[in-house]
């Protein structure tokens, strides 16, 4: 009885892991999707408002969701401070703190960290294209990482499953 019990808590303990690593997986791309919308909404900002970008965080930051939004609203306010750190640095540190919890990879981390470098020119039309080229670059990526999530949702599953079972089996 107690072997019985042992098996099933080993079996129930290795689906849990595998749905664990897909739902990271889910979790990451539901990331990207929010990156890729924060550039889609700098992009029409810049292109409409025409107005600096720390001004453009600010008028994002309302509509997208958190973690997001606190991170533009700090950004804006440490920018108003005037404490003579450039806006490319301030992007940098803060959304690295951001980012740094989020199970994303280190390119799709890079593309939306480097984003600060990219802009700050006096030209408009140059900032909204470079955003459309990290937008573009993020959305390359995800696309790559969407179709090869199936096949690994349904590979770490069954895995998962089947690990957790043979264990079973060895150890029963």
């Amino acid at each position: 009885m107690l072997r019985l019990l042992a098996g099933g808590l080993i079996l129930f303990g290795s689906a849990g892991f595998s749905f664990k690593l897909c739902q990271e997986m889910r979790q990451r791309m539901r990331h990207i999707e929010q990156m890729q919308e924060i550039f889609r909404l700098f992009q029409s900002e810049v292109a409409y408002s025409r107005a600096s970008f720390p001004e453009v965080c600010m008028a994002v930051s309302d509509r997208i969701a958190e973690p997001f939004r606190t991170v533009m609203k700090e950004i804006y306010a440490q920018v108003m401070e005037k404490s003579g750190v450039r806006f490319p640095e301030i992007w940098r540190t803060k959304m690295g703190q951001c980012l740094e919890n989020m199970p994303l990879k280190e390119e799709e981390r890079n593309i939306f960290l480097e984003f600060g470098n990219r802009i700050g020119f006096i030209d408009w039309e140059t900032q909204a294209g470079m955003i459309e080229k990290s937008r573009e670059q993020l959305e390359e990526l995800y696309v790559k990482s969407k179709s090869s999530m199936e096949n690994k949702e349904k590979m770490i599953t069954s895995i998962g499953i089947l690990g957790g079972l043979m264990l079973v089996i060895i150890l029963i």
